[in-house]
């Protein structure tokens, strides 16, 4: 690409933020003019600010941190044409593994000079903000039902709420380093508690199988609407499909242009089964054809959408969903940081994103 005039945004606290000012001085020595560095928190509360940026000549936005990063800077440019570059200065760096770009930072930074632009779906969910929050009864209570932000990677609730809590607690990042995330899984396997939800699918695909039960073919899209009650461990809404950062475990079938999400839901189970079975979700290779027992003659129009046969996990795409929990609230994780609350709906956006790709 040619030199453009940019506005890089990072996070402080991101796993390698050491190495933001080098690779700043590297993007200028090479052409790129950076015309303001900021920190995301410096963004918090602020209106989508792409359409700002561009009126003030901007022509590119680089995002250098993790994935929580890439998502709070997407809910400022989609309603901009500008494109996305990233730097993957976070720890698990889902999003950039996902589009092939290089976890050695000079490497990426090359790609936001001379790689390509492509579009992307991304996801959208209400009420969510921007901003971060902590896990607390005041936050609960703080998000306008009529608030939304965009998510680029997934959005969670369940387990992976209380992970995302202790992954980006500072002393535990201070005490754990490179182990944070590990320290994080631990700790949030500990506290886990499952959730009641009643799922409401939107624009359910429905798949033909082959002879080996695989699906085929392009989905149809079903016009009423699937409600499914379950007791769960967690549901995630995926938009782009790997996972565990340099582990880079990934979702089976997932497009990130198809205009549908991602859906995975994973049942109650005793702590060592979910383990087992979630494992067993990431290794295997293609969709497969459940048989129709259990969750399926309760819930009939699932075996036709369904694309994986471990009992207790279920993956389904749809256009949107939406999610109630019986009893308190659950708050919502986008792109790994605590950002919405349940009742809560979720679709592909109308918008979509341009990035930067090698």
């Amino acid at each position: 690409m040619q030199a453009q005039k940019a506005i890089m945004i990072h996070s402080p606290s991101s796993g390698r933020s050491s190495k933001l000012a080098e690779t700043t001085d590297w993007l200028r020595e090479a052409g790129m003019e950076i015309v303001d560095v900021l920190p995301i928190n410096a963004l918090d509360g602020l209106p989508p600010q792409g359409p700002l940026w561009q009126e003030q000549g901007i022509q590119l936005v680089i995002a250098s941190g993790g994935d929580g990063l890439v998502g709070g800077v997407t809910s400022h440019i989609v309603s901009s044409n500008l494109p996305l570059g990233i730097l993957p200065l976070g720890t698990a760096n889902d999003v950039a593994r996902t589009l092939g770009i290089s976890m050695d930072i000079k490497q990426a930074a090359a790609t936001i000079m001379r790689g390509k632009v492509i579009t992307i779906d991304i996801g959208i969910a209400r009420p969510a903000e921007q901003e971060p929050h902590p896990i607390s009864n005041e936050y609960k209570a703080a998000v306008p039902a009529n608030s939304h932000s965009y998510f680029a990677h997934a959005l969670t609730i369940g387990i992976n709420v209380r992970f995302a809590q202790f992954a980006t607690d500072k002393r535990l990042r201070k005490k754990f380093g490179n182990m944070t995330y590990a320290a994080a899984v631990a700790k949030a396997l500990q506290s886990y508690t499952p959730i009641e939800v009643d799922l409401d699918f939107e624009g359910l695909a429905i798949y033909d199988h082959d002879h080996n039960g695989k699906p085929v073919g392009t989905p149809r899209i079903l016009s009423n609407r699937v409600q499914i009650h379950s007791k769960v461990a967690q549901v995630t809404i995926v938009n782009s499909p790997v996972f565990w950062g340099a582990l880079q475990a990934t979702v089976p079938g997932v497009n990130l242009h198809d205009r549908l999400l991602d859906i995975v839901v994973i049942e109650d189970n005793r702590m060592e089964q979910l383990v087992y079975k979630v494992l067993r979700f990431f290794r295997r290779s293609t969709a497969q054809k459940p048989e129709y027992a259990g969750w399926y003659k309760q819930f009939p129009e699932l075996v036709s959408a369904e694309r994986t046969n471990i009992p207790g996990i279920h993956h389904v795409q749809a256009q949107g969903i939406t999610i109630h929990c019986r009893g308190e609230q659950a708050e919502a994780t986008l792109d790994g940081e605590v950002r919405g609350q349940t009742p809560m709906h979720a679709r592909v956006a109308d918008e979509c994103l341009n990035v930067i790709v090698p």
